[in-house]
């Protein structure tokens, strides 16, 4: 039962200043650590998607670039690394996963929150699984990284923006929530260079 992971590594980053997978974040770079947890996890197959900065994200990944697919469209959207990651799971001679986890290189997580996604989905045979937190309110919400069926590939390779991408797909397959109320890492989001010491911290690593 194989577990494929795409990393969606290839807009701009305007807000931050400077492109997200290359971030210095421990002993190297952000996507590299990046690969290092999802390859830490039950993940064993991986399809990196890149767009800017694409040569120099292959050098920080060194042998890792294996794993990367060019996204000439990424200017138009997330959705589109979305929709090039998926046909890439389900390329001839590829087998299809029965799992498929959907990280953004700006929301680190680790491995341990995968395993237990993965884990939630098989164990229900749910379409999708997702972490989900209570704020001081007292309200839910969804967190980071969403874990979906191999069986919706196709409905991810057809994702684009105008159709609202992953967010569509989840409204067709309502995600099973899982409870994980005392880790940061589900909620956080890279956005901007003020967030990223206590981002470090938090996850013991240097930059």
């Amino acid at each position: 039962m194989s577990v494929a992971a795409i990393l969606l590594a290839a807009g701009a980053s305007r807000r931050m200043g400077q492109p997200k997978p290359l971030i210095a974040w421990g002993a190297g770079t952000l996507v590299v650590w990046e690969y290092e947890q999802l390859m830490a996890s039950c993940v064993d197959d991986i399809v990196i998607v890149g767009g800017s900065r694409m040569e120099d994200v292959r050098r920080a990944l060194g042998e890792a670039a294996r794993h990367v697919v060019f996204n000439a469209r990424w200017p138009q959207g997330r959705a589109t690394s979305l929709a090039l990651g998926a046909r890439a799971l389900l390329r001839e001679g590829r087998e299809r996963p029965e799992t498929v986890v959907i990280q953004n290189v700006d929301q680190p997580t680790r491995p341990e929150i995968i395993d237990r996604l993965v884990e939630a989905r098989r164990a229900g045979d749910h379409d999708a699984a997702q972490p989900c937190y209570t704020d001081a309110a007292g309200a839910v919400h969804g967190g980071h990284p969403v874990v979906l069926a191999g069986r919706l590939l196709e409905e991810l390779a057809a994702a684009t923006e105008e159709t609202l991408g992953l967010r569509a797909v989840l409204d067709r397959h309502p995600p099973h929530r899982v409870s994980i109320e005392r880790d940061p890492a589900v909620w956080l989001d890279l956005d901007t260079p003020d967030l990223l010491d206590d981002a470090r911290r938090l996850f013991c690593v240097g930059g």
